[in-house]
Order: structure tokens, then sequence, then C-alpha cells
């Protein structure tokens, strides 16, 4: 699992006990900016190092953050932030989302980041973020695909009132398969199922969207 808006008030042996309590193994774990990273990054070192987590991702680009200018000045305090998570021994990534495919100079958001960004920092990739943005994940694995260990999968759904919602893998728009394929081609460590809103009981879509993607191999 990806362990992800836990509020750091709640101590880290709690977490730890609950893990191992149901069998999980946390591969990464995953603070927003500026909240997370931004106000106490030793802090989120420290969580991801207590719950045996290899990865520690970053998503959220601020919204003052709005010219080249602006990001090579946020790519330098997120560069201080990702050399520190690698002297902790952990992997540092950026998750991008939806807004941050959108070009800036003829650029997209996030790869102007990523271009300014430690070599060794690299790119969680949300699938949906990509789908939702009107870009084609093929061209990202094409250009990150050896700096992506993590990888999400979420879809959605239209519903009869006309509104889309996220479902389960394998009950939403996409095919995933073939997604999985390029996953296998870049040498993908992990493949998440992600969804923050449900239409039935959150375990029951894990479990959903596990079967689906179990039946896949």
């Amino acid at each position: 699992m990806q362990l992800q808006g836990v509020p750091s008030a709640i101590p880290d042996d709690v977490i730890v006990s609950a893990l191992q309590e149901t069998g999980l193994t946390c591969v990464a774990t995953q603070e927003d900016y500026p909240l997370g990273f931004g106000t106490d990054p030793d802090r989120a070192i420290l969580r991801a190092v207590a719950v045996g987590a290899s990865y520690l991702t970053c998503a959220l680009i601020p919204q003052e953050v709005n010219s080249v200018a602006a990001l090579e000045e946020f790519a330098r305090t997120l560069s201080d932030i990702a050399d520190k998570v690698r002297d902790a021994g952990l992997i540092f990534a950026f998750h991008p989302i939806s807004p941050d495919y959108r070009l800036m100079n003829g650029t997209m958001v996030f790869e102007h980041l990523m271009n300014a960004l430690p070599d060794h920092a690299q790119l969680t990739f949300c699938v949906y973020a990509a789908h939702s943005a009107g870009v084609d994940p093929a061209l990202i694995f094409e250009k990150y695909g050896d700096r992506i260990d993590l990888v999400h999968f979420k879809d959605d759904a239209l519903q009869p009132d006309g509104t889309r919602h996220l479902t389960p893998l394998g009950q939403g728009s996409h095919d995933w398969s073939g997604i999985l394929q390029q996953c296998d081609a870049h040498n993908v460590k992990y493949v998440f199922a992600e969804q923050e809103r449900w239409l039935k009981d959150a375990f029951e879509c894990a479990s959903d969207s596990y079967s689906y993607l179990t039946s896949l191999r």
C-alpha cells in the first residue's frame, strides 16, 4: 500500500501497529505541498522511515507557482527536500495532477519541474491525471519510463444523472490491460489501485480493483 492523508499528529507507532495487524506492507508515503513537505519535511521523512517505506512522494504545485521562473525557484526548494529524502535512504518522487499537464511556454508544467529536479528524483505516475488532461499515457512512459517505479491506476464512469464518479478498476471507462503492459515494458515496480470516493463500501471497492488487476495477469 501507499500511505497518504494520515495526519502527522497520529503517532507513527500506531500506524506501524496497524500495518502489522493487517499484514500490509507500506511501499511508499505521499505528502502534499505546502502541507506535509512545506511545513515540516523532516517529519514526513521520519514517518516514511518509521513505516518501512522505500519511496516518499510529493504532490501539488502551489497555485502561486505560475511562471517558469517561479517553477525554477520551487524546484530548488523541492530539490533540497529530494536530497534530504535520498540521504535518509529513500527514493523521492513527484506526483503530477491534472493541472500540472497544462502547457507553460510550450512545455507541460510538470516537465519544467522534472527537468529542474535532480536526476535521482522519480515520477509517480497517476494515469488518471494524464487521461483527465487529455494526454496519452504512452507519451509519459516513453519520456520518463526509466524514472517511474510507482504508478497509480484510477477510473471513473458516467452515472445515470450525467455526472462521473470514481469506480473500482474494471468497472469504469478504461481498459487497463494495455497500460499494465506498458508498466511491464518499463519495469514499473508497483501499481496501486487508487479511489478516494465510493458508491459502495470502500473495502469492497478495493477488493474489486485487486481482483480485476490480478485477472489481467
